[in-house]
């Protein structure tokens, strides 16, 4: 069996899921607390900050196309992905401890400059480097369709593991240990799960089964530009990405405000994450054979649909812990097929792009991903400070006003339904499913010199 194609060990996956892991810890820190941290410890406007996360996507946008080439045209003993994880293991520490120490003595504009200055280098420039080629990595593991499933499920309940943890002892930890010991460790723990990944997993497309070392064929850009744009699913990918992140990192940064004021207990918010990542995790637990057996599209579909219906049911809700939980319940059994199904998705685009052009990229596949990943946490984290700006929420004030409060319950119900309907239509023309069977079998009997 060519290595390509071979399946890939157990610990190769959990290795690669602890790649995501190690980002996840910034992910989820920024998703859950940050908004919160710039408007209720720095002092600044919820306008200001949402503005200010959106501007700095547009420049996202930049680095994810040059990152996607640079990946492409990368040549190393270790792949052209794969060492991308090493380099950028330290600075996405140090980036992580940057954002959430914004130093006290500055006046607001100068609060709001480093603000700036370190959301983008964060963001827009280690991130960009670290996950666009780690998102790259699983196409170039292995061409088996069910290996790349399952190590996309074993991720992303590796992945929810941390958010969970994560949202569960932060809260906690804020008062007692201060952010700057706070990000410190999170920092370290997100390099030393990435450096595990680095070394846990192997790029087996091109290798040398008596070396070891990774053969890379160099795509010229002027080739592999134009093969793209022949690519359909690779623009239904970017914008399928861009709208679930919106939806996941609006309701995600509204979780804060949606616990300490429409429920009235910080405390909750253990509660409120495990009522959406543990039906996930079970979810992901039998994914493979659900993939098996109904194939990734069909799953994502009947998950978009739940996201939907449970995101009604938490809007309907009120400040009823019950019926929100229940809401939160059914969008997190969506949730699993979803989140597992899309990653996987991606190194089909790539590996449709390859089957119709000739041509296999990698790296610009996955930065047209990440843009409307990255795009969508933007725009997301943006939507969640717009939506309780209009309210008039005020992160000085003892109490919140009534358009505040049903503002933020808007953003952590009702905008996720009308999201997930947007994710459901796009879903419904992203069916790679139907050709998956011949594109395996064509690429598999391909001579490949990757």
């Amino acid at each position: 069996m060519k290595s390509e194609t071979k399946s890939l060990t157990l610990g190769e996956k959990v290795s690669y899921g602890l790649g995501d892991c190690g980002a996840n810890v910034i992910v989820a820190m920024c998703s859950t607390f940050l908004t919160a941290y710039y408007t209720d410890t720095v002092g600044l406007a919820a306008a200001a900050v949402g503005t200010m996360m959106l501007v700095a996507r547009v420049f996202d946008g930049i680095t994810d196309i040059i990152m996607g080439a640079i990946v492409d045209k990368t040549r190393t003993k270790w792949g052209k992905a794969r060492p991308w994880l090493l380099w950028t293991a330290p600075l996405m520490a140090l980036s992580f401890i940057l954002l959430f120490n914004v130093p006290k003595g500055l006046s607001t504009n100068g609060k709001l400059i480093y603000v700036y200055l370190t959301y983008i280098f964060q963001a827009c420039i280690v991130y960009t480097a670290n996950n666009l080629p780690y998102n790259a990595l699983l196409s170039r593991m292995t061409l088996n369709v069910q290996d790349r499933a399952s190590a996309a499920s074993l991720r992303f309940v590796m992945t929810q593991v941390t958010t969970l943890i994560i949202n569960a002892v932060t809260a906690g930890l804020i008062t007692t240990v201060g952010w700057f010991w706070l990000s410190s460790v999170y920092g370290i723990i997100a390099m030393v799960m990435i450096f595990i990944c680095f070394f846990g997993t192997k790029e087996h497309l091109g290798e040398d089964a008596q070396t070891g070392t990774v053969h890379v064929k160099k795509i010229p850009l002027k080739e592999a530009l134009p093969a793209l744009f022949k690519n359909r699913y690779f623009y239904l990918q970017s914008l399928l990405f861009m709208f679930l992140f919106i939806g996941a990192v609006s309701t995600g940064s509204t979780t804060y405000y949606f616990c300490n004021i429409v429920l009235g207990n910080i405390g909750i918010i253990t509660l409120v994450s495990m009522a959406t990542t543990i039906p996930a995790i079970i979810v992901n637990l039998i994914m493979p054979k659900l993939v098996q057996a109904f194939g990734k599209w069909k799953m994502m579909m009947l998950g978009f649909l739940l996201m939907v219906i449970g995101s009604l049911v938490i809007g309907a809700g009120g400040s009823s812990i019950p019926i929100v939980i229940s809401g939160l319940l059914i969008k997190g059994f969506g949730m699993g097929p979803i989140m597992s199904g899309i990653f996987a998705m991606t190194a089909d685009v790539v590996d449709y792009g390859e089957w119709k052009t000739g041509i296999r990229s990698e790296g610009l596949v996955n930065s047209c991903t990440s843009f409307g990943m990255k795009v969508g946490i933007g725009l997301g984290a943006a939507l969640c400070t717009w939506i309780i700006a209009y309210g008039g929420y005020d992160g000085t004030a003892a109490v919140q006003s009534e358009s505040a409060v049903n503002m933020i319950r808007f953003g952590f119900g009702y905008n996720g339904a009308i999201i997930g309907l947007i994710c459901l239509v796009l879903c419904s023309m992203m069916n790679i499913d139907k050709y998956i069977k011949k594109i395996q079998y064509d690429l598999e009997n391909k001579s490949m010199n990757i």
